[in-house]
């Protein structure tokens, strides 16, 4: 081989050898929420490329959002973009499910079709898209306004989606809606005054321009304390009901007495066998008069429904816990016997 070959020859391995290293430093990293779980329901990440030259341009940017961490399926965000620079920011057209785990990654396309990515991130969890505040105790909730706020928090959204649209529906014990409203904000204030001693639950429907939905009940039902004196001698349907959950592990009994009695609150089983006694109890040895009013709830100024005194834990007398089904809750004061069925779950 002549020296000018041999010239040639080294010239070219030089110049392979030295580009090379070049492609190998091209890199892409995204710029993403930090934060878990993510507060944003259409976060924004931004890709920027490192390392690329004037050849490789334009480059395109591609982000990908997957419920698994290899892409393959599962792809929840798939958008490419073009961009003049090394860098673009790129926000999903349509909100993350709702508390779902994601991955994220980003990918650079050179103008010669070669691709890099990222390193993936994750797993995150996405962001409630509607979360209910108050008045949302599990255990119920005590208010003492006829007209209370009703308030609730909703993830974050591009401004290309639009504001967030809420319905509110306000319903009795018996599922009648007694209340609507739409709005496009987090508070709601009643237009009329609510019944006082009157058991509701309230829910809110949310939307988005794009065609996301969501709907959230209250954890509880709540009352409106009035403090007059009740009209009628009542026994209320306990809750919740079944009972324990996640939440709570106890059933809440709420009771009216229009004057002053002696009272009986008690368990028993569908065939009438005395299983617990709630008064006299623990709580009220020997049992005792109880004047004209409202038992059973908390106190006024609390989130809490319930008063842990007038509750049943799913236990008989002795402590033990019965079998888990159908319980009936008894009343009797004021000349009157009122049963209700409460369902155990076990424990």
């Amino acid at each position: 081989m002549s020296r000018v070959a041999v010239a040639v020859a080294l010239a070219i391995a030089l110049g392979a050898a030295l580009a090379a290293p070049a492609a190998a430093q091209r890199s892409v990293t995204v710029v993403g929420p930090t934060e878990n779980p993510l507060r944003d329901g259409i976060p924004a990440f931004t890709i920027v490329a490192t390392g690329f030259t004037g050849s490789d341009l334009p480059l395109r940017f591609t982000l990908q959002v997957a419920t698994n961490a290899s892409f393959a399926s599962g792809l929840l965000a798939d958008t490419t973009v073009a961009a003049a620079g090394t860098s673009r920011t790129i926000a999903p057209r349509r909100l993350l499910p709702d508390r779902s785990t994601v991955y994220w990654r980003g990918v650079v396309t050179t103008a010669s079709g070669q691709q890099v990515n990222s390193a993936v991130t994750g797993p995150r969890l996405t962001a409630a898209w509607l979360t209910l505040i108050a008045p949302n105790n599990p255990n119920g909730s005590v208010v003492s306004s006829s007209r209370p706020p009703f308030t609730w928090s909703s993830a974050r959204i591009d401004a290309s989606a639009g504001r967030w649209q809420y319905e509110v529906r306000i319903t009795a014990s018996n599922g009648v809606t007694v209340l609507v409203g739409r709005l496009d904000d987090t508070v709601y204030v009643p237009v009329r005054d609510l019944d006082g001693n009157t058991s509701y639950r309230w829910s809110v429907s949310a939307w988005t321009a794009a065609g996301d939905s969501t709907r959230v009940q209250s954890a509880a039902s709540f009352v409106v304390l009035d403090p007059s004196v009740p009209r009628a001698t009542i026994l209320f349907q306990n809750f919740p009901n079944p009972f324990p959950n996640e939440r709570v592990n106890a059933t809440c009994i709420w009771f009216d007495l229009r004057r002053e009695s002696t009272v009986q609150l008690q368990v028993l089983d569908l065939r009438g066998n005395h299983v617990r006694s709630v008064i006299p109890g623990a709580s009220f040895p020997g049992g005792s008069a109880f004047p004209a009013g409202r038992y059973g709830r908390a106190s006024e100024g609390t989130n809490a429904g319930c008063d842990p005194r007038f509750s049943w834990d799913g236990t008989d007398d002795a402590g033990r816990f019965v079998p888990t089904g159908v319980y009936l809750v008894r009343l009797r004061a004021d000349g009157v016997e009122t049963f209700r069925k409460a369902l155990f779950k076990g424990r």
